[in-house]
């Protein structure tokens, strides 16, 4: 059987984890890469020691699979290299915030194309990554693509009007997390515990709760309630969040990253 190729434009941080997924499922021989700065992909091929070309036609020309792993404003200018190249066998994968199908198919025309929202913690193999296909892409080629991702990620099948609040959730929620992280490490030295230990309890912490959260059969609210004893320490704590409505705060910074996916995915549709 014959071995699929696939190509990676775009050597950037998500760039490089999908290659690395790559090589795993498919072999390094069969897995290509392009990028404007070379030293990234210099830098990918003596990692991986996978086929880099010099422009993005010429991948185009040879992969059956066409990952774009660039920023929004370079999809426009990518698409217009490649999509002479773009038969209806192929199959070109968007990662780009706020670009849509619609934006896709209309430079490339009635293609197979999906699209995909990973986040950051794919890079350690802990993502989760939203996907949705258009109506030309044969099924095979979307299971194959969403292994791709399973890799490092739980991949979500999600229709794609649902992909600016996803955004705003998992695409957003690590500096949400990293947030929460960098003020309890403020407070807790404030209060006098060693600065040096301070990371550690903290992150560990996290780490430890989010764990909990998808290995225990439990929910979010029994996890807490299981941890809040009467008239104990986590009891004061949760009732002075609730005295300072910490979560219509949370939903109002949620819903104003949902606004401002909402208003990023119109400004690059005019790319």
């Amino acid at each position: 059987m014959k071995k699929i190729k696939v190509g990676v434009i775009g050597c950037g941080n998500m760039g490089k984890v999908i290659i690395d997924s790559l090589v795993d499922i498919i072999g390094y021989k069969n897995v290509f890469c392009c990028d404007i700065d070379d030293q990234k992909v210099q830098e990918i091929k003596q990692k991986y020691k996978i086929n880099s070309l010099l422009s993005n036609k010429e991948l185009a020309k040879v992969v059956d699979i066409i990952i774009l792993a660039v920023k929004p404003q370079q999809i426009k200018d990518v698409l217009e290299e490649i999509k002479d190249f773009v038969d209806s066998k192929k199959v070109v994968v968007s990662i780009a915030a706020g670009i849509k199908i619609k934006f896709l198919e209309n430079v490339l025309g009635k293609k197979q194309i999906i699209r995909v929202m990973p986040n950051l913690p794919m890079k350690i193999g802990m993502g989760v990554a939203s996907i949705c296909k258009n109506k030309f892409c044969h099924k095979d080629n979307f299971i194959f693509v969403k292994k791709i991702f399973s890799k490092k990620s739980v991949v979500i099948k999600l229709d794609e009007k649902f992909f600016d609040l996803i955004t705003a959730v998992s695409g957003s929620g690590p500096a949400y997390i990293f947030y929460i992280s960098e003020i309890m490490q403020e407070v807790a030295t404030k209060l006098g515990l060693p600065k040096e230990i301070v990371p550690n309890v903290v992150n560990y912490t996290i780490l430890g709760a989010a764990k909990m959260l998808t290995e225990e059969k439990m929910s979010a609210q029994e996890l807490r309630e299981a941890v809040t004893s009467k008239k104990g320490t986590t009891e004061q704590a949760i009732k002075t969040f609730e005295m300072y409505n910490t979560k219509k705060l949370f939903y109002n910074a949620i819903k104003s990253a949902f606004r401002r996916a909402k208003e990023i995915s119109k400004e690059v549709s005019k790319i």
